[in-house]
């Protein structure tokens, strides 16, 4: 039997999330901490841990921490929920009792990158958007990854634009009722997807997210401490995680997120099966990767992703409520905290809107790593729980 976790979340900060805030990465994950510390009752000197979401030495010092150790973790959009397996090891080995784990970006408020002969302007340097020597063939940027799962997906299982689009549709309906979303008061129908314009084929325009500026953090302890600061600790029940190099040696890449052992793992820690998960908050910048995970964590059939979808089985009142703050696509980007904080608040019982009255299990997973063209190398899986 896989080890079971002991460890919960006590505490949550999240900012506000959207494009051209004016705050930088650094001003957003010290807002985010300031107010996941005031939700789980705590102080600066209770914080013993530190995990950063990206690389920053400065943070310790600008934030006001002294911890035991201080972190750095990057693995794609797979960082945020890792985090809490890497928080679940250093508790159980002494290492500390309360870990903060932090993220912040300004994708659209930090300065353009400059290429070496520009003499100013906005102009970016293309090759920031690349993957590694599949830039040579001219795949730039993530869409085109995730373009040809996609287009492996409907070969192999006749899935039409029409069911990447029903995904963006559900996502929007949830996003639009609620406030601080991008998609807040815009729904949208499966036509306005279809008139939406090419991006990478054959992923439109709403088969994309795209980044926000904002900030999130959450406080990471024992069940027992937990339990003393605050009346909604959400535990985690079970972790793991995977990797999809194998795609490459076996020869099917695109055609899998390799999410298996990740699922396995974590659901052997929590003594579930996949039946029992009530609501899934999945790492889905784009559609497919909506389609692929619903399939490969066993929530339907292989190729039944599109019809699933269809017959209304991931909104409020379905199987399986998936993304139920927006997701990436309408909601916010914040990587893998996308879904992690939406899980959290399901849990909790505090979600703005659109709130599974009686979800008691949620399934979250990050994906992402810049593996060379795929981008869902690296994957995390989480199930939460909670006793409210």
């Amino acid at each position: 039997m896989t080890a079971s976790l002991d460890i919960a979340v006590a505490g949550m900060g999240l900012t506000e999330q959207g494009r051209h805030t004016g705050a930088s990465g650094r001003d957003l994950r010290r807002q985010a901490l300031d107010l996941a510390l005031d939700d789980a009752g705590l102080t600066r000197s209770d914080i013993d841990g530190y995990i950063l979401i990206g690389a920053s030495f400065e943070d310790l010092r600008y934030l006001g921490l002294s911890p035991a150790f201080s972190y750095s973790l990057m693995t794609g959009g797979a960082s945020p929920t890792a985090s809490v397996l890497v928080a679940a090891g250093a508790i159980a080995t002494g290492q500390a009792t309360t870990i903060a784990c932090v993220y912040g970006e300004a994708y659209s408020s930090a300065p353009p990158k400059l290429l070496p002969h520009s003499t100013g302007g906005t102009e970016r340097d293309i090759r920031s958007y690349s993957y590694g020597y599949p830039y040579l063939y001219g795949m730039v940027g993530p869409a085109s990854a995730y373009a040809l799962a996609a287009r492996r997906h409907m070969e192999l299982y006749g899935t039409t634009s029409e069911d990447l689009g029903r995904v963006a549709v559900v996502e929007r309906d949830y996003a639009s009722v609620r406030p601080g979303t991008q998609g807040y008061g815009q729904p949208i129908s499966l036509a306005d997807h279809q008139e939406s314009r090419m991006i990478v084929d054959p992923l439109r325009l709403l088969d994309c997210s795209r980044p926000t500026d904002g900030g999130a953090a959450i406080i990471v302890t024992s069940n027992e401490r937990a339990a003393d600061l605050t009346d909604h600790p959400v535990s985690v029940l079970g972790g793991g995680t995977s990797h999809a190099i194998e795609t490459w040696w076996k020869e099917t890449m695109f055609e899998s997120m390799n999410v298996g052992r990740a699922a396995r793992t974590a659901l052997e820690q929590a003594r579930m099966n996949i039946g029992d998960i009530d609501v899934a908050q999945l790492y889905a910048p784009f559609t497919i990767a909506v389609l692929m995970q619903l399939e490969e964590y066993g929530f339907c059939a292989a190729g039944e992703g599109g019809s699933f979808v269809a017959e209304g089985h991931t909104g409020p009142t379905g199987a399986i409520p998936t993304n139920t703050g927006g997701g990436q696509l309408s909601g916010f980007y914040a990587t893998g905290f996308t879904p992690l904080s939406e899980g959290i608040l399901q849990m909790r019982g505090q979600a703005p809107s659109s709130q599974i009255p009686e979800a008691r299990t949620c399934l979250v997973s990050g994906s992402g790593g810049n593996g060379g063209i795929q981008g869902s190398w690296s994957h995390a899986t989480l199930v939460l729980g909670t006793d409210r």
